[in-house]
C-alpha cells in the first residue's frame, strides 16, 4: 500500500484508483453509519475521494492514510448531516425508522440490525472497532476522542445491544 501510496502521490491516478478500491467497502459502512440516505452517502465518498486526491500531497506519513481519509469522510458525513438537520424529516428517515431485520441465512442478527438504535456515535465507534478492525488508539486517532472515553462508549453500545436482545427474548 505504501508504494501505491507514493505513486498516487506523483499523480499516478491508476495508483490512487486502486488505493480507493482496497478501501471502498470500509469507506461505506462508515459513511452508512452516519448517513441514511445511500444519495448522502455516495456524496460524502464522492467528496471525500475528491478531498483526498487533492490534498494527498499533503499527507506527511503514508502509514496514516487510512486513517487520514476515514477523518476526511466522517467530516464530509458531518457537513450532510448538518445540512440534512435544517429540513423536515423524509420519507425514507421513516421508512428507516419503521425497518424490521431480519436474519440472514447463518441465522446471526444482522450487524445493521444491532445498531440501528444506537446513537450515531455509537453506530460509528461499533463499525470502526468490529468491521473496520481498527484498535482503540486508532480510533481515538480518527475521532480526536480520548481512549477510555472510546473503551466506555463501546462498552455502554455493546450493553445497550445486550439488553435489546435479552428484552426481545422474552
Amino acid at each position: 500500500m505504501e508504494e501505491l501510496i507514493e505513486k498516487a502521490k506523483n499523480n499516478d491516478k491508476r495508483a490512487f484508483s486502486e488505493l480507493i478500491i482496497a478501501i471502498e467497502k470500509e469507506l461505506y459502512l462508515i459513511a452508512k453509519t452516519k448517513l441514511k440516505n445511500d444519495d448522502d452517502i455516495g456524496d460524502a465518498i464522492q467528496e471525500t475521494i475528491y478531498k483526498s486526491y487533492k490534498n494527498l500531497r499533503k499527507l506527511r506519513d503514508n502509514s496514516l492514510f487510512k486513517t487520514w481519509i476515514i477523518k476526511i469522510l466522517i467530516n464530509e458525513c458531518n457537513n450532510i448531516y448538518k445540512k440534512k438537520r435544517k429540513y423536515a424529516i423524509s420519507y425514507e428517515d421513516k421508512e428507516m425508522e419503521n425497518y424490521i431485520a431480519t436474519n440472514d441465512e447463518s441465522g446471526n442478527i444482522e450487524f445493521e440490525f444491532l445498531i440501528k438504535n444506537l446513537s450515531s456515535e455509537e453506530k460509528l465507534l461499533l463499525t470502526l472497532y468490529y468491521c473496520s478492525k481498527y484498535t482503540i488508539k486508532e480510533i481515538s486517532k480518527i475521532t480526536k476522542v480520548k481512549e477510555n472515553t472510546i473503551k466506555g462508549k463501546l462498552a455502554r453500545a455493546r450493553n445497550k445491544i445486550r439488553n435489546q436482545l435479552e428484552e426481545g427474548d422474552e
